[in-house]
């Protein structure tokens, strides 16, 4: 009874400190940027160009992180690499608050974007290699809810604090709160690398007929996904804070995000179990183009926050399904697969949000930019459909071409 007690024990420490990690690196080192936005545009008059840029940056860097992380050298370092990228994710939170230089925002961002990724990634790879290990990988969506407990906590933070703290008090603020959490954050990683999990057996026909054939389109559309989600994610504050009828409240439409986005990976995965995991993909994806351009179409505080539940409840998920259907059509070359998707994910952001903030100066607001992310959602769901339709139209009459159990359950 002892073991099995420290065991939960060990299980939950390593989970809340995966939880504490993404809370850090995701919702305060990638997406505090959101929040506090408008204040840097209101008193150093950024404008949407210079704040599409800087995403960009972080997004550039992100790439990069999740990239190094990914090599195969990098495995027996995790541990402390993933120490030092949280510290380093800390530290140039702090730093955004103490210069006004534009090319100093642009490094810090990068920077912070590298980290980011880093802890992304190698704390992603040692809770779920420990949670697998043990036969408890339900808890996942537990630990990718980390996200939007972070969001949800820094919209709080700069909705209550934001006037009188000012955009570099919230940025140090947020390095205050990162310290706090971070120390448990690292101390409660395994020190070692733990087991993975044995491979399943008879599942080897991905990388053949329907599967293969189907994998570009959904490349295709979660590059979609990147470029138009990420339009939303960094701009949806300063959104609401240009709208008379929505500026007071603008702060508490992510705060919204952040809760939607809590319980979404576990929620969406659990709806593409039952269900067909291309049709759930398409039907989130659906969703969040709703839920993207109903601000700007309702721009009223029912609009900002169904438009943000919307936004907050899939854009995790989407990630979570779309990966989960990645490894599932390429079981045999899943880290390539999982690569291609990021890169793909990555590039789309880094052009997105840039383009956004070009595209918010010449038109004088961000409402054009949130409908052309609208529009290339629905592209990325529609790219799904079509892929499917394009192979059955292909394949009519044809018995059993490519059709393993794996592309049935898509």
């Amino acid at each position: 009874m002892s073991r099995i007690r420290v065991s939960l024990n060990q299980d939950y420490r390593i989970l809340a400190g995966g939880v504490l990690a993404l809370f850090i690196a995701m919702g305060i080192g990638r997406f505090a940027f959101t929040p506090i936005l408008p204040f840097m545009q209101a008193d150093e008059h950024v404008s949407g160009a210079l704040a599409g840029y800087l995403a960009s940056s972080n997004y550039l860097g992100y790439l990069v992180g999740a990239f190094v992380a990914g090599l195969s050298q990098v495995a027996k370092y995790r541990v402390p690499l993933y120490r030092y990228s949280l510290a380093v994710s800390i530290i140039t939170t702090g730093a955004m608050g103490v210069g006004s230089a534009s090319w100093l925002w642009l490094a810090v961002r990068f920077l912070s974007g590298i980290a980011s990724g880093l802890v992304f990634v190698l704390v992603s790879s040692m809770v779920l290699d420990a949670l697998a290990h043990r036969g408890r990988l339900r808890l996942s969506g537990i630990f990718y809810g980390g996200v939007g407990l972070g969001i949800a906590a820094t919209g709080i933070a700069v909705a209550t604090f934001g006037s009188a703290f000012g955009w570099r008090g919230m940025w140090l603020a947020m390095t205050a709160l990162g310290i706090g959490l971070g120390v448990p954050a690292a101390r409660w990683m395994p020190r070692q690398r733990t087991g993975l999990a044995a491979p399943q057996p008879g599942n080897r026909s991905g990388g053949r007929g329907a599967e293969r054939d189907y994998f570009p389109w959904l490349l295709a559309s979660y590059g979609c996904e990147g470029a138009g989600y990420i339009i939303t994610g960094t701009f949806l504050v300063s959104l609401a804070a240009g709208v008379p009828e929505l500026h007071a409240i603008a702060p508490y439409g992510w705060i919204v995000v952040g809760i939607a986005a809590i319980p979404s990976c576990w929620a969406w995965s659990a709806i593409a179990e039952r269900k067909s995991a291309i049709v759930s993909l398409a039907a989130a994806l659906v969703l969040q183009a709703v839920g993207v351009v109903l601000p700007v179409v309702m721009p009223n505080p029912a609009g900002l926050m169904i438009g943000a539940i919307l936004f907050g409840g899939t854009f995790m998920g989407i990630t979570t399904m779309a990966t989960g259907l990645a490894k599932r059509l390429r079981p045999e070359e899943s880290s390539r697969a999982i690569g291609l998707m990021t890169g793909v994910y990555g590039v789309g952001q880094i052009i997105g949000a840039a383009g956004a903030g070009v595209l918010a100066d010449r038109s004088g607001g961000f409402a054009l930019p949130m409908g052309v992310a609208a529009t290339v959602v629905l592209m990325g769901a529609g790219l799904l459909v079509a892929g499917k339709v394009h192979w059955a139209v292909g394949h009519t009459g044809v018995s059993n071409h490519g059709g393993s159990e794996t592309w049935k359950k898509c």
